[in-house]
C-alpha cells in the first residue's frame, strides 16, 4: 500500500470506498494553475491511475473557485510547462478510472476547457466557465478544440472559444457539457455520495463500459492534444502572446500590492 503523496497546491483524500478527492489549493489565487500546480497535478493523477485502491476520481476547488485557469505570470519562463500540462490531458484521456469534475464555482481557461476530459461533470448554479484564450494570443486546450465540437456541436463550441464569452452552468447543461446542476447547498457532498454508489459497482464493469464510451474518440483526443501543444508552444513564442502575459503579470503584481494595503490598513 503506497501512501498519498503530499502536496502544496493540490489537496488530496481517500476514501474507505476508493472515492479520491482532489482539489486545487490556491484559494487566494483563484485555485489559479502556476507551474508547481501542474507538476502536483500530474503526480497526483499518476498514483490515482495506478493506485488500486482509488475507484473514483472526484476533482474539484478550494474556496469559491474551482479553478481560474493558467496562471500565465508563474509559466512564461518556464518551459515545462506546457510539456506536463500534455502530460495530464494524456493521463486524463488514458485513465480507465471514472473521473468526475466538482465545479463548485468558476471555471476559467483550463478550468473550463478541461471538463470535456472528464466522465461526469456537475455543477452549482452560480458556476460560469470561459476560455479567453484568443485575448492572451493562445489556443484552445485541454483538447477542447474537438471534445468541445463533439459534445456541444460546431456553432456552440465556436462561440465559447472564439468570443471569450461566459456561458452559465445551466447553459453548457443544455449543451450536454455538464452533465448535471446541483444546487450549491451540500453540493460536494452530494456528488460524493454519487461517487460512492459508483464506487460500490463491479469495477470491472465500469472499466468496460468506460472504455466502450470512450472508443470512438480517444485517439481523436491524443492527436488533438499533440496538435494544441504543438499550437499553443508556437503562439507563446509570437509577440501577442508575450505581451499579453507580460500585461498579465502586472495586473497580478498590482492586486497583490492592493492586497497587502488593504491588510495594512485593518
Amino acid at each position: 500500500m503506497v501512501d498519498i503523496p503530499e502536496f502544496r497546491y493540490i489537496s488530496a483524500t481517500l476514501g474507505d470506498e476508493g472515492v479520491l478527492v482532489l482539489k486545487y489549493n490556491r484559494p487566494q489565487a483563484g485555485n489559479a494553475i502556476n507551474n508547481a500546480t501542474i507538476k502536483e497535478l500530474f503526480r497526483a493523477l499518476q498514483w490515482a491511475t495506478e493506485e488500486t485502491r482509488v475507484k473514483i476520481i472526484v476533482q474539484t476547488g478550494e474556496g469559491r473557485f474551482f479553478t481560474t485557469g493558467m496562471d500565465l505570470s508563474s509559466i512564461q519562463g518556464e518551459d515545462d510547462s506546457p510539456q506536463i500540462l500534455y502530460e495530464v490531458n494524456k493521463l486524463m484521456i488514458n485513465c480507465e478510472k471514472i473521473t468526475i469534475a466538482a465545479v463548485n464555482g468558476p471555471g476559467v481557461g483550463y478550468g473550463a476547457s478541461s471538463i470535456g476530459l472528464f466522465d461526469l461533470v456537475y455543477a452549482v448554479p452560480d458556476a460560469y466557465f470561459f476560455t479567453p484564450f484568443i485575448k492572451w494570443g493562445l489556443c484552445a486546450e485541454a483538447c477542447s478544440s474537438f471534445a468541445f465540437p463533439s459534445i456541444m456541436g460546431r456553432q456552440r463550441a465556436s462561440h465559447m472559444l472564439l468570443t471569450g464569452e461566459r456561458m452559465t452552468a445551466a447553459e453548457l447543461e443544455a449543451a450536454g457539457l455538464v452533465s448535471k446542476v446541483i444546487p450549491r447547498e451540500n453540493f460536494l457532498q452530494d456528488v460524493l455520495a454519487l461517487a460512492s454508489r459508483l464506487a460500490a459497482q463491479p469495477a470491472e464493469a465500469l472499466r468496460v463500459n468506460k472504455q466502450l464510451l470512450a472508443r470512438a474518440w480517444k485517439e481523436q483526443l491524443h492527436e488533438t492534444n499533440e496538435q494544441e501543444l504543438r499550437a499553443f508552444e508556437d503562439l507563446m513564442q509570437g509577440d501577442a502572446a508575450k505581451k499579453r502575459a507580460g500585461m498579465f503579470a502586472v495586473e497580478q503584481a498590482l492586486k497583490k500590492g492592493n492586497g497587502k494595503r488593504r491588510a495594512q490598513n485593518l
